[in-house]
């Protein structure tokens, strides 16, 4: 069992003591209004609880056994705000089932089904926004200095000081690196560094009350220190992690299952192979398609295409070979924005590139050339969300220069995607700048929700009206 800090320990008892405490005042104040509505009489607090303190009871318990199976006070200080917002609202649906069934059960309904709703609802807001503002609360925190855990690194890879130096600049994951276990240490750099001999690794771990082993694999020591890493680990009761040697490593995708009792490791699915999943985004890319079609496309192409032709004449339309779901190229539609030539399918845009047109230029500042794509979204071939589809020559390029390129084939492309909303877009000048991309491709492809749609939507819609440096 890994020891959890008493820090951690306090941090969970006070969400849960936060959320009951909401919880409590929230009943009290509804079953007040209920008892407005039926009977007009003006009721105390004390009288309201001795009347309904079992039901307050079952809410309580109903409440923590639900925490317990969705993992509500579980998170990683790695984790966004969006798990912790995904994790409250399956939180309050599976309540909200309580709520309805005890309201049905009592012989006086405890709550209308409207004040039901709006009870659930106001849940949701109150308990949701504590979350919150504790989340950021504790990220600055971290950032002044508290809430620290200990951490070594044992050994070294090609990741491995990438993800040093990720942590050092990002303060609020509040990492203190503790020290640096290698091979060989070079008296150059020795600061923090420590040529790495098991007996006294194991006695600095214990003597700092380190937290957690970062140990990188496939790094220059012996084998066996893994599992000496293992069972050491396993003996002190403290955390052991696993650094990638590449970052499109399998470890990330590997499922433990059982055939009776013989481990065997499979590849995860991933959430949009899932047929609900799949329908959900499938509905929302239409309904959302129509309505820029609709709204929007409908009187914005022929004002385009107007001052498209003025400026430099016809076509209007673009249609570009982009490579999609599964590998397969379809015809991605684009505002034309570059000057006809016989190099537009074969070779990527650059920063003050000769073809853009004068009227091309403000259509890719905006992102206004991308617009007509939502009728490949409509047409079935490109999602509104998903990693941005890329020429067929150059989507073979990278396929061939970097590992699990293809995974961001496993979804629609999209029109905007979690790399461009994060700032990777514009020319790729350097293998980092793909690099980048396709590990936020991989992020989307493994961690799709609905709500991540959302977010990188909303995002999406920010950049525009503040204008992307990068679009060109």
């Amino acid at each position: 069992m890994i020891k959890r800090s008493k820090s951690s320990e306090n941090l969970i008892f006070f969400q849960y003591a936060l959320d009951i405490l909401i919880l409590t005042f929230l009943s009290l104040f509804f079953i007040k209004i209920q008892y407005l509505e039926n009977f007009h009489k003006y009721l105390s607090i004390s009288y309201l609880y001795t009347a309904h303190y079992k039901v307050l009871i079952l809410f309580v318990v109903s409440w923590y056994f639900i925490s317990v199976n969705v993992k509500l006070y579980i998170g990683s200080r790695f984790s966004g705000v969006i798990p912790i917002i995904k994790k409250n609202f399956y939180q309050i649906l599976s309540f909200s089932i309580i709520v309805f069934a005890v309201s049905g059960f009592k012989s006086n309904e405890l709550f209308s089904n409207k004040l039901s709703l709006k009870f659930i609802t106001v849940l949701f807001i109150l308990t949701t926004a504590t979350k919150i503002l504790l989340f950021y609360g504790i990220r600055y925190y971290r950032k002044l200095g508290g809430n620290n855990r200990k951490v070594v690194f044992v050994d070294e890879n090609s990741n491995t000081y990438s993800f040093i130096n990720l942590l050092t600049k990002k303060k609020h994951y509040g990492i203190l690196n503790c020290g640096e276990f290698l091979f060989k240490v070079k008296i150059i750099n020795k600061e923090n560094k420590h040529k790495y001999i098991f007996k006294e690794f194991k006695n600095y771990i214990i003597n700092n009350e380190i937290q957690t082993i970062f140990f990188s694999l496939n790094g220059q020591l012996p084998k066996e220190t893994h599992e000496d890493l293992v069972y050491l680990a396993q003996k002190l009761h403290i955390e052991i992690s696993f650094i990638p040697s590449e970052i499109y490593d399998s470890y990330s995708s590997l499922n433990l299952e059982y055939y009776d009792t013989y481990p065997i490791l499979t590849f995860k699915k991933f959430p949009l192979d899932s047929f609900w999943n799949q329908f959900l985004k499938r509905i929302f890319d239409i309904i959302f398609s129509l309505f820029v079609i609709i709204f929007i496309i409908s009187w914005l192409f022929p004002l385009i295409g107007l001052v498209i032709l003025l400026d430099s004449g016809s076509p209007v339309f673009y249609l570009q070979k982009r490579v999609g779901l599964r590998g397969k190229v379809f015809n991605c539609f684009k505002f034309r924005t570059m000057k006809k030539s016989v190099d537009n399918n074969i070779k990527a845009t650059v920063k003050g590139d000769i073809r853009i047109t004068r009227f091309g230029k403000i259509l890719r500042k905006t992102s206004l050339d991308e617009f007509p794509q939502f009728i490949n979204v409509l047409i079935g071939n490109m999602s509104v969300v998903g990693p941005r589809p890329h020429m067929v020559i150059q989507d073979e390029h990278y396929n061939d220069i970097i590992l699990k390129y293809s995974l961001r084939h496993y979804v629609k492309p999209g029109i905007t995607g979690l790399a461009q909303s994060k700032g990777f877009r514009g020319e790729i000048a350097t293998k980092e700048d793909i690099h980048k991309r396709v590990i936020a491709d991989a992020y989307y492809v493994k961690n799709w929700s609905f709500l991540l749609d959302i977010i990188i939507i909303i995002r999406t819609f920010f950049n525009i009206i503040s204008g992307d440096k990068k679009a060109f």
